[in-house]
């Protein structure tokens, strides 16, 4: 039995969200006491015209709803890129889990050869899963861990591959 596109896709991303959520969690527990420490952490860049911590969370997000909307069946949500707090970044977090949880393990069957097609983009699913959706998420997930580690947050590869201490 081949692997279906739900099942290289929607798995991963729950992992790697609950990873995320938790690469936030040590980054305010360790590196965010105060309120002008969560700031540097949030306001973070490799470089002056990258953008922030924020946006790399908000895009990793909207990787997860494109696959979701496009192939898995769901209905499209608009969602403001407001977040500004931590706290406001792991409510996108839990609200995007929540958004994907709802699919069903079959809703991508049989949809390998359907052509996705948005902004000037166009693929056949396989290769939008596996070319675009999935290296944009990886992107800015490991943007988000970069920033982070950057900044001085205790976190190693253990932690990126989701197997790092609870907090």
């Amino acid at each position: 039995m081949s692997l279906s596109l739900y099942q290289i896709s929607i798995p991963l991303f729950l992992r790697q969200l609950n990873t995320l959520s938790y690469l936030l969690k040590k980054g305010v527990k360790t590196h965010g006491q105060t309120s002008e420490q969560q700031q540097v952490l949030l306001d973070s860049r490799l470089i002056a015209d990258m953008q922030a911590l924020p946006y790399q969370i908000q895009r990793v997000s909207d990787s997860v709803k494109g696959v979701a909307v496009r192939l898995g069946g769901a209905e499209p949500e608009s969602w403001a890129d407001d977040e500004t707090t931590f706290e406001q970044l792991q409510e996108r977090i839990a609200k995007t889990i929540a958004f994907i949880e709802k699919l069903e393990p079959t809703c991508m069957d049989g949809k390998e050869g359907v052509v996705v097609e948005f902004a000037s983009y166009k693929f056949p699913a396989k290769e939008y899963i596996l070319n675009f959706a999935l290296p944009n998420f990886f992107f800015h997930f490991t943007m988000a861990y970069a920033l982070l580690r950057k900044e001085g947050v205790p976190v190693g590869k253990k932690d990126y591959l989701g197997a790092g201490e609870p907090l």
